[in-house]
Order: structure tokens, then sequence, then C-alpha cells
């Protein structure tokens, strides 16, 4: 017998990853002295405010009862990758931002939240009305952006390049 789900339970889903990136961003902005990197992490933050809020539109008009109803073996394999996904809370395991004590964990826990957001929309993407599809294919492209620019930031501290303090260039 096929499952059936929620599209507002996906929904509700993104949004609570959505403001947790928020909080894992604005954390680290505070975490750091050096400026580049404040800049930085303060615009990733507002980037996921502005993912959020569509997300939260998207909910307002999708109704309890919108349900997905898979239509074949791929779509039962999505099913069950999000069911584990939403009852696990994601690959990455969350953590408190308290635990974030080094900047390479902190930076690696990012990179990873940034990869989980770009599975977990890529199979979003098909559930939702066609009309949304392109607006979460710009947000998959920003998490993907996202994704790369924490890494460079990694290496790029991880060879000296860097610091998190303005005191340490």
């Amino acid at each position: 017998m096929a499952r059936i789900f929620y599209l507002s339970e996906l929904l509700k889903f993104a949004i609570e990853r959505e403001t947790e990136s928020f909080d894992l961003y604005t954390h680290m902005a505070k975490e750091t002295e050096n400026s580049e990197l404040k800049s930085l992490f303060h615009t990733l933050a507002d980037q996921e405010t502005k993912h959020k809020m569509f997300y939260s539109s998207m909910l307002e008009h999708t109704s309890k009862e919108h349900t997905i109803k898979p239509d074949s073996a791929n779509d039962d394999e999505y099913i069950d990758y999000v069911k584990g996904l939403i009852s696990s809370k994601r690959t990455v395991k969350s953590i408190s931002t308290q635990q974030l004590k080094d900047p390479v964990q902190a930076l690696n826990y990012a990179i990873g939240r940034e990869h989980d957001s770009v599975l977990f929309y890529t199979g979003l993407k098909h559930y939702v009305p066609k009309e949304s599809q392109h607006k979460v294919d710009e947000i998959i492209h920003e998490e993907m952006r996202h994704a790369s620019i924490l890494t460079a930031v990694k290496e790029r501290f991880e060879k000296g390049y860097i610091s998190f303090s303005d005191k340490e260039k």
C-alpha cells in the first residue's frame, strides 16, 4: 500500500531547517572577530531568512489535506528517505551552537547542513506546485553556493590565510 503524507509536513521541516541555519550563521557571526567573515555569516543568515519566508508563504497556501501519494517505486524511495530524514531530523545531526567551539567544527557542520538542504530540496521540488519549482531550484543553487563558499573559507582557514580574529591576520 502506498504511503501518504502531507506536503505541509515537508514545508514545516523546510522552515525548521532554515530557522536552524539562520541561528547557526548568526552564532558564527557573533563568534568571529574577523569583519569579512562576520559580514559573510550575516549575509548567509539573511538568505536563510528569505528561504524561510518563501516556504512559510507556500505553507500558508497549502491545505493540510494536500497529500503526496507516490505513483512509482522512485516516489516510494523518496518518501522513505524523507520520512527517515524528518524522523531523524537530518543526516547531519543537529547540535547546539554552544557545542561549536572550534571554527573548523562549525564550518564542517554548516557545510554538512547545506549539503543536506540540497538533497532534501531536490526531492521536495518534485512535490511542490509547478509554479513554485523554479524558486525551489533557486534555493537549491543558493544552498550549493553556500556549501562552496563555506568550503573555501574552511580551506583558507586551515591553510592559515584567514583567521576568525582580526587581530590574528
